[in-house]
């Protein structure tokens, strides 16, 4: 993380700072409840993800977004398995800008063919999938 700050400017340092530095009341009953409860009694709050899930993820809701469907005309389902109809759409898009084999697998063969504006949708369906993290690194211009 430390090389991403080294390309901003003071400014942009600074203001992260001050964002930092001015704190944000975070309300942590629910983490309480959890804590103080027995085993058992409460669900979980937080849903972690793998880096894997979130990127398939993100494929699915850029496919969606440049207006693949699956046989039955309806938006691919985001939910994170490469099935046979998030594959398909895949070909689809590979073929169209030039990968060979289109085989539906998603890798760097694919996003170093993606033209610009196509990464930048692909950025915003990272965020958008993606954990805190992520979001902030977005936010923040950092991805």
């Amino acid at each position: 993380m430390k090389h991403l700050l080294n390309n901003l400017t003071e400014e942009e340092k600074n203001a992260i700072r001050e964002q930092h530095t001015g704190g944000m009341k975070i309300v942590n009953e629910n983490f309480s409840k959890l804590v103080n409860t027995k085993l058992g009694d409460v669900k979980p709050l937080v849903n972690e993800q793998s880096d894997e899930v979130r990127l398939k993820k993100a494929v699915q809701c850029f496919l969606n977004k440049k207006g693949y469907k699956d046989n039955s005309n309806q938006p691919l389902k985001v939910d994170g398995l490469m099935g046979g109809k998030t594959s398909e759409a895949l070909s689809k898009y590979q073929s169209k800008i030039g990968v060979t084999p289109a085989d539906g697998v998603w890798g760097p063969s694919t996003q170093s063919k993606m033209p610009s504006g196509d990464v930048q949708i692909f950025k915003q369906c990272i965020s958008d999938e993606g954990d805190f993290i992520d979001k902030g690194m977005h936010f923040l211009g950092l991805d």
